[in-house]
């Protein structure tokens, strides 16, 4: 269905460059990640900008807000995230495959023998590869897998945070410079 939409929205476009310098988008979605070395699985609200510096390099800042951990029993209590980094665009066609590397903040809180641990500031480091697909001026759709390395240090509790997490969603997009002719 998703494919087809996508199909569809390339035919109906204009040979106009969505994708170019100047352009800034924000996009919300839902994320779902998975702690492989914990067997912990988490929700996340999420939410993006991003600047085009060019058609193929962009600066883009994402946060990650923790909802909860779909593990029953879970010791993480706080995950909430913050990255910054750059992404490199692989067209800058109706369809504009990604990648980044960004590194970010996370706060994080567990739970250590049944009492929650202090909840702190963690370093962490993402690699991220995606896609966007424009349909519109106005619109694309965003869908990215995102790789993070982290570690949540407290006197009572060093536990690895590493996650894989996916995340699809809506994005808008606004030209703030003038198409050059």
């Amino acid at each position: 269905m998703v494919l087809m939409l996508c199909v569809g929205f390339a035919y109906g476009q204009s040979d106009s460059a969505i994708v170019r310098k100047g352009l800034l988008s924000a996009a919300g979605s839902f994320a779902f990640g998975t702690m492989p070395e914990n067997n912990i699985s988490n929700a996340y609200l999420t939410g993006n900008i991003e600047y085009y510096t060019d058609q193929k390099i962009s600066v883009r800042g994402d946060l990650y807000y923790f909802l909860n951990s779909l593990t029953q029993n879970s010791p993480l209590k706080k995950n909430d995230a913050l990255y910054y980094g750059a992404f490199y665009h692989f067209s800058h066609s109706h369809f504009d495959p990604n990648i980044g590397l960004e590194p970010g903040i996370s706060y994080t809180q567990m739970m250590v023998d049944g009492n929650p641990d202090v909840a702190t500031i963690c370093p962490l480091f993402s690699a991220v590869a995606g896609f966007n697909f424009f349909g519109e001026k106005w619109f694309h759709i965003q869908v990215n897998v995102r790789y993070t390395v982290g570690e949540h240090l407290t006197a009572a509790d060093e536990t690895n945070i590493s996650e894989v997490s996916f995340n699809f969603g809506l994005g808008f997009n606004l030209n703030v410079l003038a198409e050059k002719k």
